[in-house]
């Protein structure tokens, strides 16, 4: 396994050949983006995927905009946690038209249509993103965010190869102060200064038809962050989890285990790694369902949105507290 230092020269590696094989230089983790991830071969199977997820205090957007090959997918979620207020709209678009995804991680992207408009222009240190919708639950929706990519923030950056020659590569970005507003028919929301955060899940690759995973992901003030998951690299010997404090990313060594404490649809869950680094509980505010269906393919999900809670142990082995930490935790099964 590869493992690039932050000091390395910069550089970026090619994910794979021209016919499309995934590079063994390519395998591995950084604490940056050094991966150029363009897709080459594997017509009608390469996936290309960038999620956004913005916390505030008293609200939550989730943005999707993905390219599956033959199909465009653009989908937004907005959550009053005050109110319970919740709306959505999803767009599908044949052979992904109007879907602009690019290679690298930190390059401008966009999902065009005219019932839904995604754009997130990247500038040096920051990005613009902007969102539209005439008709989300009956009412218009207005987005203008400037996010700040503040230098010494670090992210996941992993690839690895998965079953019958597929791969993934992933760039996780968690706790990026945000700025704005968000207007949703009358009402307008603003961003709480110091405890708005956004986070970025690029994904590119060759998945598998069948798949299942879960992921539960959180920001807080002082740059304390976590990324789980399960069931999506279980066979790859690779990990995503994660722990940043003050911004600087922690790899976790051992495996988390992810439960509910029941099937009750807004049940607390667990979230445990076997080092005892990780001991969160997560209660839920609010689930959001999606199932976009195009003939025999379809990603069902689940996502949670709530708090987390519990403790965290530093690089030292100091104790870390969470207090109510806004994040989410989702399950998906997919057949694409």
């Amino acid at each position: 396994m590869n493992s690039f230092a932050s000091h390395a020269p910069f550089r970026l590696q090619p994910l794979c050949d021209s016919k499309g094989k995934l590079l063994d230089e390519a395998i591995g983790w950084s604490n940056r983006p050094l991966v150029d991830c363009a897709l080459r071969g594997h017509a009608g199977r390469r996936k290309r995927w960038n999620h956004w997820c913005i916390t505030t205090p008293q609200w939550m957007l989730s943005l999707t905009l993905a390219d599956l090959d033959y199909l465009g997918y653009g989908a937004a979620y907005f959550l009053d946690l005050e109110s319970g207020q919740a709306v959505a709209h999803t767009q599908l678009r044949p052979f992904a038209l109007g879907c602009q995804l690019p290679d690298l991680p930190l390059e401008s992207h966009s999902f065009s249509h005219s019932r839904l408009q995604l754009r997130i222009d990247e500038h040096s240190g920051r990005l613009r993103l902007t969102a539209a919708a005439p008709d989300i639950g009956g009412q218009p929706m207005q987005v203008a965010l400037d996010i700040q990519r503040p230098a010494h923030l670090e992210s996941v950056n992993l690839v690895a190869p998965m079953q019958n020659g597929g791969f993934h590569a992933t760039s996780r970005q968690l706790g990026l102060p945000t700025a704005g507003s968000l207007q949703l028919g009358r009402k307008h929301y603003s961003c709480t200064p110091g405890q708005s955060f956004a986070a970025l899940d690029f994904g590119r690759g060759v998945w598998p038809l069948n798949s299942y995973w879960q992921r539960a992901a959180f920001a807080a003030a002082g740059g304390i962050a976590g990324n789980f998951g399960s069931g999506w690299l279980d066979h790859s010997g690779l990990s995503e989890n994660s722990l940043w404090f003050g911004g600087e990313v922690q790899q976790l060594g051992s495996p988390m285990h992810i439960e509910r404490t029941s099937h009750a649809p807004l049940t607390p869950w667990r979230l445990d790694s076997e080092d005892d680094r990780v001991s969160l509980r997560f209660a839920p505010r609010q689930l959001h369902k999606a199932c976009p269906k195009i003939g025999p393919f379809h990603a069902n999900t689940v996502q949670h949105f709530g708090h987390f809670t519990g403790v965290l142990r530093g690089p030292k082995g100091e104790r870390v507290p969470v207090d109510g930490a806004l994040g989410w935790l989702g399950e998906t099964h997919a057949r694409w």
